[in-house]
């Protein structure tokens, strides 16, 4: 049977031919001859296997749609009949099942049982079209909550409107699928669009450095003057409209499409618009997207889509806007770059040479200045006080309550008191600040005696520090609230006995919320892993490995916090 022209039914494509098949063969017991399928103009489709050779190949078969009457015609054998049912999918005909014949008894029982099994078969397929749907639905709502959040993420420590618009556009690209894009963003001293990022766009410096569309010309400056997005969905019709509208020469070869230049026809431009006060709404520029490598027209889930992302990347551009109006940029460079260098002076230079134990720490700061703090402080009587802290945030606010932190701690490590203590009062003096300040600190502080190898410690609201002993590592789990919640707070406060070889790892939050290309956290499980596989080096390599292994970890990823890391071995 000539089968290259047939229609395929949705009731294969959804359930595939093995699940079909399946379902055939279960049902062949109760029909006189094996079932099988033919498509809406009379035209086998699917069969069981071992029936391959009871279907003659010179069967031809007719289908009358209004009385739904199949025949079939033999051009040597005339003595065989087929008798069908039709099958339905959301009340379309999308099919026939039918059985092949000579002689039959009890005929309407067989239609009976063939509409029961096309019944079925429409059913199933039903059943699996909505799941396939609601799937794909709540799979494309988490992929866009993720993306809108990595995006915020990635967008947090960038200050400059090309990253901006690069760091959008790479995502926008990745997750919609085209092979061209371009952002424009409006210069308003030139009064003009420029191109501030491309994707697959093959075009020189010169040429990039040329490109200026006024506001209302063109696809480009007709969506950021009206700020309404723009579907086209067959680019040459528009064109040969002849209209300013759409005729702008530059904006032709860039960013619609010319036939030559270009292989599909929809092409989709979208304003980046934001709205920092209710009755203000501001554009920042325009993303355009053509050539989609999955079909020929961008969908509505691609349009919501990229008007999420664009809004994103609206209040980001807006945001250094902001900044740039405030403060030259320049001066604001160096005035960060003067205080990172006093913030990194306030962190210990050398850690201190204590008999008996090595000493290693670093602190990583997610952009120029943050809010991680470590110390440590060494009595007259050769007691090590360490202390690991993290204002919450990863600016100059945060480092500034971090000064204040430190030299409230200080004064506070004078007083002898027990580690408890400690952190008691230092959250009772610091609490006003803070509350006013609108922040927190977590913050760990611990004691190690080198003559007992005792270790008492108290933990305000901090990651658990981990004791790694040959190659298993330990929690130092005591509990307690953040600094700065409540202005009256009891620490709990606990000892360790360590062992020779033992290692005690601090570690800020940026450690295990570190996160690679793909948006997924470094976790304090590979934390451990790392640490484990590391238990025979010294202190300064084990700090070292840590390090090492959250930059291949991160690859390019911009931090979005401080990552800071403190190692004590007991020898």
């Amino acid at each position: 049977m000539d089968r290259s022209n047939s229609l395929r039914p949705r009731v294969l494509t959804t359930l595939g031919d093995e699940s079909l098949q399946q379902l055939l063969e279960r049902f062949a017991p109760f029909v006189p001859s094996p079932p099988f399928l033919l498509d809406v103009n009379g035209t086998v489709v699917a069969h069981l296997h071992k029936q391959k050779d009871a279907l003659p190949e010179s069967a031809r078969f007719h289908v009358d749609h209004h009385e739904h009457h199949i025949t079939v015609e033999m051009e040597t054998v005339g003595k065989f009949r087929i008798v069908s049912a039709p099958l339905y999918v959301q009340s379309e005909l999308d099919a026939y099942v039918g059985i092949l014949v000579e002689h039959i008894e009890h005929e309407d029982k067989v239609e009976s049982a063939l509409q029961l099994l096309a019944n079925i078969l429409s059913e199933k397929t039903y059943s699996e079209f909505e799941l396939e749907n609601l799937t794909e639905e709540l799979i494309e709502k988490y992929n866009e909550v993720n993306l809108i959040y990595d995006i915020t993420e990635g967008l947090g420590a960038v200050f400059d409107p090309r990253k901006v618009c690069n760091v959008i556009l790479e995502k926008a690209v990745g997750v919609i699928g085209v092979e061209k894009a371009s952002v424009l963003l409006y210069h308003e001293q030139a009064n003009c669009l420029y191109l501030a990022a491309s994707h697959g766009i093959d075009l020189t410096e010169e040429e990039i450095k040329n490109i200026s569309i006024p506001p209302g010309e063109g696809v480009a400056g007709t969506v950021f003057n009206t700020g309404e997005h723009i579907l086209i969905e067959n680019i040459d019709e528009q064109l040969s409209q002849n209209s300013g509208h759409f005729v702008e020469e530059h904006e032709h070869e860039l960013l619609i499409s010319g036939s030559s230049r270009y292989k599909k026809k929809s092409y989709l431009s979208i304003p980046m618009v934001c709205s920092p006060q209710q009755a203000e709404r501001k554009v920042m520029g325009v993303i355009n997207m053509t050539d989609k490598l999955t079909s020929d027209m961008f969908t509505s889930g691609d349009l919501r889509l990229l008007t999420a992302i664009a809004s994103q990347a609206a209040l980001s551009l807006y945001n250094i806007q902001l900044i740039e109006e405030v403060k030259d940029a320049e001066r604001v460079k160096r005035e960060m770059e003067i205080a990172q260098q006093i913030q990194m002076g306030l962190l210990p230079a050398v850690p201190p040479e204590v008999p008996g134990i090595e000493l290693a720490g670093r602190c990583l700061p997610a952009t120029q200045v943050g809010g991680d703090y470590y110390d440590f402080f060494l009595s007259p009587d050769r007691t090590l006080g360490v202390v690991i802290a993290d204002v919450s945030g990863h600016n100059v606010g945060a480092a500034l309550m971090m000064a204040a932190a430190r030299s409230t701690l200080r004064s506070e490590v004078l007083t002898r008191r027990s580690p408890a203590n400690i952190l008691k009062n230092t959250n009772l003096v610091l609490y006003d600040d803070l509350t006013h300040a609108e922040l927190f600190i977590t913050m760990f502080y611990a004691e190690y005696d080198a003559q007992t190898r005792i270790l008492r410690y108290s933990n305000g609201g901090h990651n658990h520090p981990i004791v790694l002993r040959e190659n298993t590592c330990i929690f130092l789990d005591t509990d307690g609230m953040l600094i700065g919640m409540l202005k009256s707070v009891d620490f709990e406060e606990k000892t360790i006995q360590l062992q020779p070889n033992d290692f005690v790892i601090f570690y800020t939050d940026g450690v295990v919320e570190a996160v690679n290309e793909a948006g997924e956290m470094f976790k304090l499980n590979r934390l451990c892993e790392v640490i484990e596989a590391s238990w025979q080096r010294d202190a300064s390599q084990l700090l070292n490995t840590i390090y090492e292994q959250l930059e291949q970890y991160s690859g390019n990823t911009l931090r979005s916090d401080d990552i800071t890391v403190v190692v004590l071995k007991v020898h």
